[in-house]
């Protein structure tokens, strides 16, 4: 769709049933351009978003093709864990996108969300970023399993410092804890 394609690995079978990360997100594009290439794969979807996103009236376009409302306000971290691990307690697949820089704003420490919420719901962690530049995506590391968080973030980071072109490099780094 748009002129954007699969470049390397085929989608793996995790991404039927998983925390499905994607970076850079640094665009509303970002958005626009995943959901596209996961109806096209036929993955379905659920992708945490701000919740101002899921109100009138955008919400009426977010919520039918997947969004879900995280609470971003201090303190609400472990309760959007467990809420968002639970939304695969009602799918027999479902992917469940994260985009973990947290915003579309430079980020040098990225969320770890992600992370906990595959632990809780034991279901493996998928990457895939995006390429602005070569209008690519492309698969990599697939997380099963208990790795430590230092792990997964490690693998992510040296994943993401060598793959894909955000739309606006400026507003992308990796997280300098782990990269």
């Amino acid at each position: 769709m748009h002129g954007w394609k699969l470049v390397g690995k085929p989608v793996p079978p995790e991404t039927f049933r998983c925390v499905f990360v994607y970076a850079p997100h640094t665009s509303n594009w970002d958005f626009y351009y995943g959901v596209i290439c996961m109806l096209a794969w036929g993955v379905p979807i659920k992708v945490a978003i701000k919740k101002f996103w899921t109100k009138f009236p955008f919400g009426l376009i977010v919520k039918p093709i997947g969004g879900v409302a995280i609470d971003r306000k201090r303190g609400a971290g472990r309760n959007q864990v467990e809420l968002l691990a639970k939304i695969f307690d009602d799918y027999e697949k479902i992917a469940l996108v994260i985009t973990p820089e947290g915003s579309r704003s430079l980020r040098k420490e990225w969320k770890t969300g992600f992370y906990h919420i595959a632990q809780k719901a034991k279901v493996p962690i998928v990457t895939l970023s995006g390429d602005f530049k070569t209008r690519t995506v492309q698969f990599g590391p697939v997380f099963k399993g208990r790795q430590s968080l230092e792990e997964v973030m490690r693998q992510t980071m040296a994943f993401y410092k060598k793959e894909g072109g955000p739309k606006y490099p400026e507003k992308f780094s990796v997280d300098v804890r782990y990269g």
